[in-house]
C-alpha cells in the first residue's frame, strides 16, 4: 500500500512525464511544418527536442529515486539501481550541457544557406 507522499510522487511523475512527451511531440510537429514550408532542414529544433527529452529523463529518474529512498529498506538491488541511476544522471547532465552548448553555437554563428542559381 502506498503512503500519501508516494501516491503524490507517483502522480506527479506520471503527469510530468506525459506533459513533457506532449511538449516533445508538439516540437517535432512544429519542426516538420517549418522544414516542409521552407524546404530547409533546420537543426536547432531537433537539438531542443533532445534537450527536452534529456531533462524529462533526468526528472523521471530523480522522482523514481526519491520514491526508492523513501521506502526505508535498502537492499543490494536498491543500491545497484541507485548507482546505475546516478551514472545515468551524470551522463544526462553532460548531454544537456553539450546540447545547450550546441544550441548556443548555432544561435551565435548561424549557418547561411546559399541560394542555388540555375
Amino acid at each position: 500500500m502506498l503512503s500519501g507522499h508516494a501516491t503524490i510522487a507517483a502522480l506527479t511523475l506520471r503527469v510530468l512525464d506525459e506533459l513533457l512527451v506532449a511538449l516533445m511531440l508538439v516540437e517535432i510537429l512544429h519542426t516538420v511544418r517549418i522544414s516542409i514550408g521552407s524546404h530547409v532542414l533546420v537543426t536547432e529544433p531537433f537539438l531542443v527536442i533532445g534537450l527536452i527529452a534529456s531533462i524529462r529523463r533526468m526528472l523521471v529518474i530523480s522522482l523514481e529515486l526519491a520514491t526508492l529512498t523513501k521506502q526505508g529498506a535498502w537492499s543490494t538491488e536498491g543500491a545497484s539501481l541507485f548507482r546505475a541511476s546516478m551514472i545515468e544522471l551524470g551522463l544526462l547532465g553532460l548531454l544537456v550541457l553539450a546540447l545547450v552548448f550546441s544550441i548556443t553555437l548555432l544561435r551565435r554563428y548561424p549557418i547561411v544557406a546559399k541560394e542555388v542559381q540555375d
